[in-house]
């Protein structure tokens, strides 16, 4: 578990965001927002080249004492 940086205690992890408008809400009610983190591989679509990303849903920590909120990848998931 990582602690806060303000006030040293441990922060609470596996939070989701949830919100409306900008952001598209799914059928199931949660919103869909992805982290795109690009790679140095590359891939290809009838014959055309692009970088490949690693797509994952961001998590939030937060830290139980003061409020402050961190949005986090576990990029091993």
């Amino acid at each position: 578990m990582k602690k806060c940086s303000e006030c040293n205690v441990e922060m609470l992890e596996n939070g989701y965001i949830s919100g409306q408008h900008p952001f598209e809400v799914g059928v199931d009610g949660r919103t869909d927002i992805k982290i795109h983190i690009p790679t140095s591989e590359e891939e290809s679509f009838f014959g055309i080249k692009y970088n490949k990303e690693i797509v994952k849903e961001p998590k939030v920590r937060i830290c139980p004492k003061c409020g402050k909120v961190e949005l986090y990848v576990d990029i091993n998931e």
